[in-house]
């Protein structure tokens, strides 16, 4: 039986994934939100956080953390994109991601 409230993803890189936790982890971060978009051709999933998921460090040096994490994760996304023809065309699901 399945659970009504219960929305599941399929196939999800865990490799990029796991990288962007541990790497804000490291940073800093100690919450992020998760938002997913089940879709037809591939399931997708972003990490959102606010200030206030974050040690006080982290927030001291908050602009220069973002800008350097989103390059980061742009950067490899896009790597991604051309070796396995993942589609990021649309700007909604990469701002999730950063």
């Amino acid at each position: 039986m399945e659970n009504k409230n219960q929305i599941r993803l399929h196939k999800i890189p865990l490799g990029p994934f796991l990288d962007a936790l541990l790497e804000l982890y490291n940073e800093g971060l100690d919450y992020v939100d998760i938002v997913a978009t089940p879709d037809e051709q591939q399931d997708t999933i972003g990490i959102m956080f606010t200030q206030d998921y974050m040690s006080q460090d982290m927030r001291d040096k908050y602009g220069d953390i973002v800008d350097e994490v989103a390059d980061e994760i742009i950067e490899r996304l896009e790597k991604e994109e051309k070796s396995k023809k993942i589609d990021l065309s649309d700007n909604n699901d990469l701002n999730q991601l950063i």
